[in-house]
């Protein structure tokens, strides 16, 4: 009986999202996703792959300029965020660990010619993100990746690697 009530739950919520969202929302009509928060603005795209899933809220904005593409069999722990504003994609087969925060942009303070600096992310397959990470514009991790809890990572992750960073604690006396 749980299961017919989900596959119900699922279906009622992806005809609303893409009623709501119209074209801009390409979402599997069955799929796992449960407390999603989906912010989406007009000419933004969110593409969900197949048998997605996420324990916990998600949050997903998607900006006028923003194309998210999510790959199939992808797993978000409890509260993730991804806020896109260029480009950001993420393979198949991934889990990210909770309270990971994927960005592709900064606000630019500088000077008034853009609100947002973007910079593409691409999330290669069956790459395991650690929970506590923080994943910034022009972040590239390829293939087979493990990026370890806590991690920030703003560039080039090689294929195959474990990212971690390595931090020393000081304790001084007052």
């Amino acid at each position: 009986m749980g299961m017919m009530v989900r596959v119900i739950r699922s279906v009622v919520r992806s005809i609303y999202w893409k009623c709501r969202f119209g074209a801009g929302a390409e979402i599997p009509l069955i799929e796992g996703f449960d407390h999603v928060s989906l912010e989406l603005a007009r000419g933004g795209r969110v593409v969900f792959g197949t048998r997605g899933q996420n324990r916990g809220h998600l949050y997903v904005q998607c900006g006028p300029e923003g194309r998210l593409q999510i790959g199939s069999h992808v797993f978000f722990n409890t509260g993730c965020n991804i806020a896109c504003m260029g480009k950001t994609q993420i393979g198949d087969y991934c889990k990210i660990g909770n309270h990971t925060v994927i960005v592709d942009h900064d606000h630019n303070y500088k000077d008034d010619s853009s609100e947002f600096l973007t910079g593409e992310i691409r999330i290669g397959n069956r790459v395991w993100i650690g929970a506590n990470c923080t994943i910034l514009k022009g972040a590239r991790i390829g293939d087979d990746c493990v990026i370890a809890a806590g991690s920030v990572v703003g560039g080039e992750v090689p294929a195959g690697s474990l990212f971690y960073q390595k931090r020393e604690n000081c304790i001084k006396s007052r």
